[in-house]
């Protein structure tokens, strides 16, 4: 059994940025996981938290990169926030970014995030569990009436002695 949390937060962002978290969604988070000190956002220009990555210069990341490659070493974070486009084509859409290969971020997420470390993973649907990882907990965030749901799926890099469940390939074959 996977605990989970409900959040009703409100829409849109400060930055009312297409994509962008709701309000309160980051400080919440953080707060949740005992504020983890070094933190990385790949898909995240206009976060609040942590170095922000991302493809377009506009949203004025720390780091115009992709998500796909992250330029940092393994376990360098203790905490990795995803929130990329939902889907290829809303990839192009909105933000005019190349096709997403969502096994490939994910293993760099979980590269560079420290055991006992934090890879969230925030979307439409949940995702399957990624290698060396054990499921933490889950968060739907309930928007305003007439929006969709989101989920926010946490896990945790296992440390050495850490009891996991399943395959050490993740849910999916995700090989990290």
């Amino acid at each position: 059994m996977i605990s989970t949390i409900v959040w009703t937060l409100p829409r849109p962002p400060v930055s009312k940025y297409i994509g962008g978290f709701p309000r309160f969604f980051e400080e919440n988070l953080i707060r949740l996981l005992g504020y983890p000190q070094a933190i990385l956002q790949p898909f995240g220009g206009l976060a609040e938290y942590g170095i922000r990555m991302d493809l377009k210069p506009e949203t004025k990341p720390d780091l115009v990169w992709d998500a796909h490659d992250i330029p940092f070493m393994n376990e360098s974070f203790d905490c990795v926030i995803l929130d990329p486009p939902y889907s290829d084509q809303q990839a192009a859409d909105l933000y005019g970014t190349p096709k997403l290969n969502k096994a490939q971020y994910i293993r760099e997420a979980v590269r560079v995030t420290r055991e006992g470390g934090w890879v969230v993973v925030y979307g439409d649907k949940e995702p399957a569990r990624p290698a060396r990882c054990n499921h933490a907990f889950r968060i739907v965030v309930v928007l305003r009436p007439n929006h969709t749901s989101r989920i926010c799926m946490i896990f945790q890099k296992r440390k050495a002695g850490m009891p996991f469940y399943g395959t050490e390939a993740g849910e999916d074959g995700y090989k990290g």
